[in-house]
């Protein structure tokens, strides 16, 4: 493998952990109401903005930060 694979593999991996996977904080949630002695939803709403987190060591990544380096940057 030539170093400028193994250079963009590394820039697609979290730097703290190696790990290659990432979630997302969620963004939507359920409005809920009580009725008839049960929870039914009443709707589903987003949230424009979301935060993005090594799936492995939890840390949190600078989705603008990496968008302009062009590899992962935690905050």
């Amino acid at each position: 493998m030539n170093a400028k694979k193994i250079s963009k593999i590394n820039n697609s991996c979290c730097p703290k952990c190696r790990a290659e996977e990432f979630i997302t904080e969620p963004n939507q949630y359920d409005v809920l109401v009580f009725s008839a002695g049960q929870f039914d939803i009443r709707c589903s709403e987003s949230l424009d903005c979301f935060k993005i987190f090594c799936r492995e060591c939890a840390s949190e990544v600078n989705d603008d930060s990496s968008s302009q380096a062009k590899r992962v940057v935690l905050k």
